[in-house]
């Protein structure tokens, strides 16, 4: 029969829906670095609320093609593994992993904005951070799961907490100052 490892087929599957993802953020790379300093004679609140707008509605773009690939990443283990399997085998050991898969490219979308908008901003001293952190932690967490003896799923999980991990820090970083600007409350003033 045809057939591979449930965790290589997903990974096959993750690769296949991955450059639907990462275009986004070469969108916001070719598009937001004329935001990355205002001009000199421009009016800096609009600069950057215009620059925030792009920025959002990238996102907003990003997580719609995400929904997109997730259900389909989430459609093939479920309804679909006969496309890449015919064993029955593997077509059940790939059920439970379509979940964490639908999630972790979905989180796959914020990240890639994201990137790109901080690329296009030039903040790599904060991506260097996050990246390095985030590559730090993951191999560890990858060895705990080898060591329990845990199902494959497990390391579908922890992609998905991975991706969740770098999409908080890297849209915190974005949207997060904004966010706190509003939620502050305002001082009444002393007359």
């Amino acid at each position: 029969p045809l057939t591979a490892p449930p965790s290589q087929l997903v990974l096959t599957l993750f690769f296949v829906i991955s450059p639907f993802l990462e275009v986004i953020s070469q969108t916001a790379q070719a598009f937001l670095p004329p935001y990355a300093a205002p001009p000199a004679a421009a009016d800096v609140a609009a600069w950057r609320a215009a620059a925030l707008a792009l920025a959002s509605r990238l996102l907003r773009l990003g997580l719609v093609v995400a929904a997109a690939m997730a259900l389909f990443g989430a459609a093939v283990p479920l309804r679909g593994a006969w496309l890449l399997t015919n064993d029955a085998a593997v077509v059940a050991a790939l059920k439970p992993l379509a979940l964490p898969l639908a999630l972790g490219a979905l989180l796959t979308a914020p990240v890639a904005v994201s990137e790109g908008v901080l690329l296009a901003r030039r903040q790599l001293p904060f991506l260097c951070g996050v990246y390095v952190a985030s590559v730090a932690l993951l191999p560890p967490a990858l060895l705990a799961i080898k060591r329990a003896g845990g199902p494959v799923v497990n390391v579908w999980w922890c992609f998905a907490a991975f991706q969740a991990g770098r999409a908080g820090c890297f849209t915190a970083a974005i949207w997060g100052p904004g966010l706190w600007r509003h939620l502050r409350p305002v001082e009444p003033r002393v007359e």
